[in-house]
Parts: C-alpha cells; structure tokens; sequence
C-alpha cells in the first residue's frame, strides 16, 4: 500500500549549475561588462529560486515483507509503478523490504553484496520507473559467514547506488527476569556499520539511518550539522 506521498521542497542544489567563473574584481571590468555580469546573476538567482521553491513529490512505500525475494520485488514492484503514475520523483521503502527469514540461518544464507543479483533488480527497476528509490534495509554480505550488514541504500533514477549505509546501532534486547524472558539479540548475526552517510536527492539532501538508530541523536546532530542532510530517514 502507498500510505503517503508528500511535497517536499529541496533546498539550494548542490550540485554545481554553473561552467562560467567570474574572478575578476568590479574595478577592473568595463561598464558594459559588469552590465552583462549583472545580467548574468539575476539569470543565475532567478535560477535558483525557481528551483528551491518548486516542490518534490515523494512516496512513502508500507508493505510486509516475507521470506519470498521474489514476492517482495513484485510488491516493491507494484509500488514503484503507483509511485510513478502518482507523479513522484522518489519512494522510500521500508527495513527488510526485499526479505525477512523466518530465522537467522535464513537471514544469513540470503545476504548478497550490494553488486548481487537482489540489488540488481531494485536497480533495474529504478531505471525503468526513473524513480530514487530508497531501499531501506538491505541483507548485504557481512565481515563473516555468521553476520550480515544491515545496509540502507539509495538508488537514483538510473539505477547507480549513490550512497549506502550500514546500520551503527544495533537492536540488543535481553530481558530474563520478566514473566515471560524476551531475548532478542541482533548482534548475533548483524555486523554494526561505522560511518555516516548522505546524498543529494531530487528532495534535497538525504541522511541515510536504519529504525533502532533513532535512539541516539548524535548520529543526526552528525548528518544535520556537518554532512548537511535537509531530510532524515529512520525506515523500519
């Protein structure tokens, strides 16, 4: 189901708009010059404002996936295709959304790296819909046969995987003196990332994070401040 699609309003692009580079000072430069400088930077400012106020249409994608890789792609699938005819520039899909096993040993044996035959659908898929996709927690092959990464990833309208980051903060729970025992260790089979990651995106400025990260707000005091990130993502 597409449970919402919003207009978000990106920020000043940064990606660079201009070939031309001015460094002459103004005491240097003609009248008729500066008159075309002049000319110039109103075309410029006039640029940018249309481009800053123009709003973005995104998706946000609600599916429950299973252990079906296949089933999941043609959910995620169904969902590009709306998100398209919608008139949306991106979709952000939720944590596991190509797979969930229905134990760790299916969890493990799943995990591909981000050039695997799983990513490679998503990216296909991407090109054909010219949509960002934003795939939000991937089973990507870990440091060892025991663990995996759990890998947010952001795909752009042709298909190249523009920034991927690997969940920090993993979700530990050992609760034995209850009345009923919870044990719930994703350690056990998750290898926890190290670095922060940001992209630019139609939208403005992404900063990638995975569920459990939200309890630690120097990870997002670290994607606000110093990468710059305009829209903080949490899927789960």
């Amino acid at each position: 189901m597409l449970r919402c699609v919003a207009r978000l309003r990106p920020g000043h692009p940064r990606t660079t708009l201009f070939t031309k580079t001015y460094t002459t000072g103004r005491s240097s430069i003609s009248p008729r010059t500066w008159t075309s400088f002049n000319a110039v930077k109103r075309e410029i400012l006039h640029e940018i404002s249309d481009m800053s106020s123009a709003p973005v249409k995104v998706a946000v994608g609600q599916m429950c996936a299973k252990n079906d890789v296949l089933g999941n792609f043609e959910t995620c699938k169904l969902l590009a295709e709306e998100s398209k005819q919608a008139g949306c520039a991106m979709l952000f899909l939720p944590e596991c959304f190509s797979y969930i096993g229905s134990n760790l040993a299916d969890a493990l044996a799943v995990a591909e790296p981000l050039e695997g035959h799983i990513m490679s659908r998503y990216r296909d898929l991407a090109r054909s819909t010219g949509l960002w996709l934003s795939l939000g927690g991937f089973q990507e092959t870990g440091p060892d046969a025991q663990h995996r990464y759990n890998t947010h990833v952001m795909v752009d309208s042709e298909g190249n995987i523009v920034a991927s980051y690997r969940k920090i903060h993993l979700f530990d729970l050992d609760l034995p003196d209850g009345p009923e025992p919870i044990k719930l260790l994703e350690s056990s089979a998750t290898a926890p990332g190290c670095q922060v990651a940001a992209c630019d995106s139609p939208a403005g400025r992404v900063g990638l994070t995975v569920c459990y990260d939200m309890r630690f707000p120097e990870l997002y005091q670290k994607l606000r401040f110093e990468e710059g990130a305009e829209i903080l993502t949490m899927p789960s």
